[in-house]
């Protein structure tokens, strides 16, 4: 009888040996599931662009939700309202986004486009004419632009939401569709160090993920660390003579988040376009994380006529991880 028992109680550890065996291959990496709404390789890197960090923040460098004066943020210090001839803030009320992915040929890279529509309100505080003050609200339809670079890094048709990671981001490219009236040209940004990047076309230049491996991108991602001074030159084309608003965002919330006025630093004509320069330095905040450089450029006409159809602006959000 002690003999049965001992047999039966062996038998009973080796099937529960198994059962656990087979628990644990349940689990393993071969038998993991896809994530939810990935249902192929495509799908996949529409979430991975989704899930960006740069991606999910850049429409929220230029999301002030309260009317400032154009140089606000806690590196900048408070503008004294007695002398601020202008103060404006632009609200964004909803962002729609659309992604669209193309594998290249070589099947090695694949670029996704994320489009956004973003729908809001420009508000403008002033004085009238009659010494009245005024508050004006300008309702905005702006639409960005920004591709990610992805990389096949395996070829398996079991977990094939594991065979492509985003390895590069090109710019943000986004202002006014309809009727443009200033179109941002180029964007040079140099470090304290001497480092520097010039850009022509921001949906074509690419700056590079900080993985190890993984070179592809014209430039390495713009890494700086807190306190650290970054000068942004900005050329613009506008179809207007009068000295047009250029802003330059920087952070990310309402307590990292700055706008300073740039500089015009030179003009000409050519032809009926009206070529300028426009410069500024900023100091970078010390928090870590991803965040977005932009450039904001308006009319004048956008700012200072309440005219509520003379909206007209063009901006580029540079992406850049403080460490």
């Amino acid at each position: 009888m002690k003999k049965q028992f001992a047999m039966l109680w062996t038998m009973s550890a080796v099937v529960g040996l198994l059962v656990v065996g087979c628990q644990k291959n349940s689990t393993g990496p071969e038998n993991e599931l896809a994530p939810a709404g990935v249902t192929d390789e495509i799908s996949s890197m529409k979430q991975q662009a989704a899930a960006d960090e740069f991606v999910k923040n850049d429409e929220l460098t230029f999301d002030d939700n309260e009317i400032q004066p154009t140089d606000y943020g806690y590196l900048l210090g408070k503008v004294d309202a007695a002398i601020t001839p202008l103060r404006w803030g632009r609200f964004v009320r909803s962002v729609t986004r659309t992604f669209a992915i193309e594998v290249q040929p070589g099947d090695s890279t694949a670029v996704g486009r994320v489009h956004k529509n973003v729908v809001g309100t420009l508000k403008i505080r002033g004085i009238n004419g009659a010494g009245d003050t005024v508050l004006v609200e300008k309702p905005f339809n702006d639409e960005s632009d920004r591709n990610i670079l992805f990389k096949r890094v395996r070829r398996d048709p079991r977990q094939y939401w594991r065979n492509w990671i985003p390895v590069a981001t090109s710019l943000v490219d986004g202002g006014t569709v309809s009727n443009p009236q200033i179109e941002i040209k180029q964007i040079q940004i140099v470090k304290r160090n001497g480092d520097s990047l010039t850009i022509n076309n921001p949906l074509r230049f690419f700056l590079r993920y900080p993985r190890m491996g993984h070179r592809n991108g014209d430039a390495d991602m713009l890494e700086v660390s807190g306190s650290d001074s970054v000068k942004v030159t900005v050329t613009l084309e506008s179809a207007s003579p009068d000295t047009d608003l250029v802003a330059l965002r920087f952070g990310m919330n309402s307590q990292y988040k700055n706008r300073a006025r740039m500089f015009l630093t030179s003009q000409r004509q050519i032809g009926r376009i009206y070529e300028k320069v426009f410069t500024r330095t900023f100091y970078v905040h010390n928090r870590p994380g991803h965040f977005h450089a932009a450039v904001d450029a308006a009319t004048k006409a956008t700012l200072f006529d309440d005219d509520v159809t003379k909206y007209s602006v063009s901006w580029w959000g540079v992406p850049y991880r403080v460490f």
